[in-house]
C-alpha cells in the first residue's frame, strides 16, 4: 500500500492509494458489517478488480483476521464458474486485503424485492445456486450465510442470468484444524432471516444448513415473502426453531405455484438437519416439478386422464382402444354444468372424477370471483371461503337459483351456512362418492 497521507475531511483515506504496489484504489463499491469493498485497477495490466479490506475496528481482532484468511483459503479452493474468483491475498502494514474479480450485475435481493420470480427464471436461477452448493459440499465446505445479498446475478448479454456466490466469511471448512474456535459450538453466526434452526441454537452445522437457507430463498422467490418475519431477532429465531412455515398458496393465493413446490419447500425447511434433502436432491426435485415429472404432477395428469376416460361410454373405449380427449368447456362458461368452485387440488380432482363416473358434466372454477353462466349446481368447500362463496352465488343474477353444496362441514357451521344460502352440506370426512350422490339429488330437485 502507498505511504499514508492525510486526506481532506470526509474523504476515504484509501482512495488513490496503491495496494502491494499493484492495485490502485479507485472508488468505494460497498460496505458491510465487517469490511469494505473497493473498485481498483491493476497498475500493470489495466484490469479492473475488487479489493476487500476489513474495517479498522476489526482489523486488529485475531479471530476476525483469521476468518478473513479462511475466506481467502476457501475461495482459492473453490474454482467454480458460479463462485467469485480470488486473484490475490496479502498483508501490508496492519491491513489484510483480498483481491477478487470485479462483477457487474445486481444482487438477488434487489431482484426479489420486485416480487416473485416467473417459473422459467426461478428454475434456471436455483439450478445454478444448487449446482454451486453441491460443488462446495463435495469439497467439504459449507457456506453458512447463503442469502440473496450474497448472490450476484450477472447479465451475460444473452438475456440469460448467471449467478456468482459471494462472501464466504462464515465458511465452515472440513479440516477441524483449520476451524479452531471460529466455529465453536455455542457461537450463533449467520443472517437471522435465512438461518437454520441449528444455527439459531449455536449448534454444529453441516451441509444441510445451506439447504435450509436455499429453502428460505426458494420460498421467497415463489411467494415474494419470507416464511418467517419479525423485527425482533430473538422472536425470528424462535420461529425458525418451533414454527412450521406457512403453505405457499396461503401466502400467495393469487400465484399459480405448482403443487409439487409445497413438499419441496417443507422438506428443505425441515427442523431437523437429517430431514432435509441434499443439495443434489433438492436440485433434481425442483427440475422435476418444473418439468411436470414429479409425483404430484403425474398424479394430477392421471386423475385428468381418468376423468376423460369416465366421460366416454364403454363402447367408445372398446372401439378406440384409448382414451379420447373430451373437449373442455369454453373458458368462463359454466352453463348447465356442475361447477366445482375451489382451488385446483386433490379434492377438486377427486370430485370431478366421481361425478364423471356418474355421468355428470363438470367444470372446475378456481378464481375467487363467482363463475359466470347459469350453473346447474355449485359445489364449494368450507375451508376455501365456503360461506363467502355461498353468499356470492346468491348475489349473482345468473346463479341465484343454483343449488349450492358445501363440503367439509362441522355441525356448528350449519346454521350460518343455511343463512348464507347453502342448499345442502356434507360433513367433514365424507367420501367423494357421497358428495357425488348429493350432487345428483340436487340436480333432480333443484334448490
Amino acid at each position: 500500500m502507498s505511504e499514508p497521507r492525510t486526506p481532506p475531511p470526509g474523504v476515504d483515506p484509501r482512495l488513490g492509494t496503491v495496494v502491494a504496489g499493484k492495485y490502485t484504489i479507485d472508488a468505494l463499491l460497498g460496505a458491510g458489517g465487517m469490511g469494505r469493498v473497493y473498485r481498483a485497477t491493476h497498475r500493470e495490466l489495466g484490469e479492473p478488480v475488487a479489493v476487500k479490506f476489513l474495517l479498522p475496528l476489526f482489523a486488529s481482532m485475531p479471530e476476525i483476521r483469521a476468518r478473513f484468511r479462511r475466506e481467502a483459503v476457501a475461495l482459492a479452493r473453490l474454482r467454480h464458474p458460479g463462485i467469485v474468483s480470488i486473484i490475490d491475498f496479502g498483508e501490508h502494514g496492519d491491513d489484510l486485503y483480498m483481491v477478487m474479480e470485479l462483477l457487474k450485475g445486481v444482487r438477488l435481493s434487489e431482484i426479489l424485492s420486485a416480487g416473485p420470480l416467473p417459473p422459467f427464471r426461478l428454475g434456471a436461477l436455483f439450478d445454478q445456486i444448487l449446482q454451486v452448493v453441491e460443488a462446495t459440499h463435495a469439497l467439504g465446505i459449507v457456506h453458512r450465510d447463503l442469502k440473496p445479498d450474497n448472490i450476484m446475478v450477472l447479465d451475460a448479454g444473452d438475456r440469460l442470468w448467471r449467478i456468482k456466490i459471494l462472501d464466504f466469511g462464515l465458511v465452515l471448512l472440513a479440516d477441524p484444524a483449520e476451524q479452531g474456535r471460529l466455529t465453536e459450538t455455542g457461537a450463533v453466526r449467520g443472517t437471522p432471516h435465512y438461518m437454520s434452526p441449528e444455527q439459531c441454537r449455536g449448534r454444529h452445522t453441516d451441509a444441510s444448513t445451506d439447504v435450509y437457507s436455499v429453502g428460505v430463498m426458494l420460498f421467497e422467490a415463489l411467494t415474494g415473502r419470507l416464511p418467517f418475519t419479525s423485527d425482533d431477532t430473538a422472536t425470528l429465531m424462535a420461529q425458525h426453531l418451533f414454527l412450521e412455515p406457512p403453505s405457499l398458496r396461503e401466502v400467495a393465493p393469487d400465484r399459480d405455484i405448482p403443487e409439487g413446490f409445497e413438499a419441496i419447500v417443507r422438506e428443505a425447511l425441515g427442523k431437523k438437519p437429517e430431514d432435509r434433502p441434499t443439495a443434489s436432491e433438492l436440485r433434481d426435485r425442483i427440475a422435476a416439478v418444473l418439468a411436470g415429472t414429479d409425483a404430484k404432477s403425474l398424479a394430477a395428469r392421471a386423475a385428468d386422464e381418468r376423468v376423460r376416460a369416465m366421460a366416454l361410454d364403454r363402447g367408445d373405449r372398446a372401439i378406440t382402444g384409448r382414451v379420447a380427449k373430451v373437449s373442455s368447456p369454453p373458458p368462463g362458461d359454466a352453463t348447465g354444468r356442475v361447477v366445482i368452485w375451489m382451488p385446483h387440488g386433490d379434492l377438486s380432482r377427486e370430485l370431478r372424477a366421481a361425478l364423471a363416473v356418474a355421468g355428470v358434466d363438470t367444470v372446475t372454477w378456481s378464481d375467487p370471483a363467482a363463475p359466470p353462466g347459469d350453473a346447474a349446481v355449485v359445489v364449494v368447500a368450507l375451508e376455501h371461503d365456503g360461506r363467502g362463496r355461498c353468499r356470492r352465488v346468491r348475489e349473482t343474477r345468473a346463479l341465484e337459483s343454483a343449488p349450492v353444496l358445501v363440503v367439509g362441514v362441522e355441525p356448528a357451521d350449519l346454521p350460518g351456512l343455511i343463512h348464507d344460502g347453502a342448499s345442502d352440506a356434507l360433513p367433514r370426512g365424507a367420501t367423494v362418492d357421497q358428495a357425488a350422490r348429493k350432487v345428483q339429488r340436487l340436480l333432480r330437485r333443484g334448490r
